[in-house]
């Protein structure tokens, strides 16, 4: 028999013992052929529709098995407090600026380049990513060929700001380089790679608030001018982020709102292209230690900084790259459009599954002229409790995909679990048979051979015999 005969043979035994709908028909004896096409067709086109289907819904289990539900039930929450860092407005501490300058230059007040030094190391210091101007006046200086990074924080001043919550909490400030220089940041858990001398490895989870009729607030003073940058717990602060400029006499009350986003139990064992979003602790580059959007933005700017001007600015010391001298400082101050808007191309990030937006409702500024407030400056953000936050959970799990495919192949088959068992046991049966049978007829062939063998002996052994009578 013919392979082909065979395969046809083995088809039409299938045809008619499956349970599966309508193949029956296709191998019933006494059938016309133009009845068997039709049955063909049928069966195929069935066939098609479970296979396309099931792909679908494989596809959806694969790619975008979540969903971020609106959640309600507001009076049994807990929300997170905001993360702040804080800037001075003048980041020179004068006592440190003279053992810097004398250490790198041996220049001591009174000298007649002192002068020239303090203003590089003051805009140094002072500069922040969108203004670089200073550095026009230095450019061409070979004596100014020094560790920026490690001269801005030589010449930092210490942290003097007074924190406040509105519960009993003890908050740790974390020294950490920012896009404006040295800055101070608390209850932010994704300050590992900005934190200076490594002292951003975190612990803890970010500061909340119960939900409750008493206000939850942080309050700040100061007694000296003080950029404060209010941002997400889960992220850094970025350039562009809310920021609240003080000065002296100050007296600021802001309003704030938040919208959280959070995860179910289950969320967290997807992959991260599944899920569509980043934990903190999925950094995106081995040179990092943590992962947020403002990460993710700063590493934009990083590329973009080293196509401009072949260098990355120094506030981004943990990149792997080189980093700019004063002249490719300069060259970076003539692109400060281009690096506010990432040069006009898209930064693609990934969203955190685990995130809080801060925004201002109202601000309320009052002066101090006498009294405490007088040489002091002091601003309160008040969090208004939210009432509905964003929930990512997962609608598609492996038990419905699986029913799908079920729910596919009875509709379009009318098969069941068993069918597709049976149709296993069937492809099983035949190839154990199909070996059971080429193994009988070695076992025959080495009969038939050990029979020859035995005549062909006991024919010479006859043909001796005779020779010797």
């Amino acid at each position: 028999m013919t392979r082909w005969k065979y395969l046809i043979k083995c088809v039409k035994e299938f045809c008619l013992q499956t349970n599966i709908n309508g193949f029956n028909h296709i191998a019933m004896p006494r059938r016309h052929w133009l009845e068997r096409v039709l049955w063909v067709l049928i069966s195929g086109s069935a066939i098609w529709g479970v296979v396309e289907v099931s792909l679908g819904q494989f596809q959806r289990y694969n790619e975008n098995p979540t969903v971020v539900t609106l959640e309600k039930d507001f009076r049994s929450w807990r929300f997170a407090l905001p993360g702040v860092t804080i800037c001075d407005q003048d980041r020179v501490n004068p006592e440190k600026m003279v053992q810097v300058i004398k250490k790198h230059w041996q220049v001591k007040p009174g000298d007649n380049k002192y002068a020239y030094y303090s203003r590089f190391v003051t805009t140094v210091a002072n500069s922040d990513l969108f203004h670089l101007d200073g550095y026009q006046e230095f450019m061409h200086d070979e004596e100014l060929d020094v560790d920026l990074y490690q001269l801005t924080i030589d010449v930092s001043p210490e942290q003097q700001v007074k924190t406040t919550w509105s519960r009993d909490i003890t908050a740790k400030w974390t020294p950490v380089m920012t896009e404006a220089g040295v800055c101070y940041s608390i209850n932010s858990v994704a300050t590992a790679d900005v934190a200076i001398n490594n002292t951003g490895i975190v612990t803890f989870d970010p500061f909340t608030c119960k939900y409750s009729s008493l206000s939850c607030y942080v309050m700040f003073e100061s007694p000296k001018p003080i950029d404060i940058y209010v941002h997400s717990p889960y992220d850094i602060m970025e350039l562009t982020s809310l920021v609240s400029r003080t000065f002296l006499t100050l007296n600021r009350i802001t309003e704030l709102s938040v919208m959280e986003t959070r995860t179910g139990r289950e969320v967290r064992i997807l992959r991260p292209q599944r899920r569509r979003c980043l934990y903190n602790d999925e950094p995106m580059g081995k040179d990092r230690q943590v992962y947020s959007t403002n990460t993710c933005r700063l590493s934009c700017r990083i590329k973009l900084a080293l196509q401009l001007c072949g260098c990355r600015p120094f506030y981004y010391f943990y990149a792997e790259s080189k980093p700019c001298d004063v002249a490719g400082m300069w060259c970076l101050a003539g692109h400060s459009q281009q690096l506010a808007n990432f040069g006009g191309v898209r930064c693609v990030c990934n969203q955190q599954c685990v995130d809080a937006v801060f925004r201002e409702i109202s601000i309320v500024d009052q002066l101090w002229d006498r009294g405490p407030f007088q040489n002091r400056a002091a601003v309160r953000f008040t969090v208004q409790a939210p009432r509905t936050r964003y929930t990512r959970e997962i609608v598609f799990h492996f038990e419905d995909l699986v029913v799908s495919f079920g729910g596919a192949a009875g509709l379009f088959l009318g098969a069941s679990f068993i069918s597709f068992v049976e149709i296993f046991y069937f492809i099983l049966d035949k190839i154990i048979k199909a070996f059971q049978k080429k193994s009988n007829i070695m076992v025959a062939r080495s009969f038939k051979n050990g029979n020859r063998i035995m005549v062909k002996s006991r024919i010479n052994l006859r043909k001796s015999q005779f020779r010797l009578n």
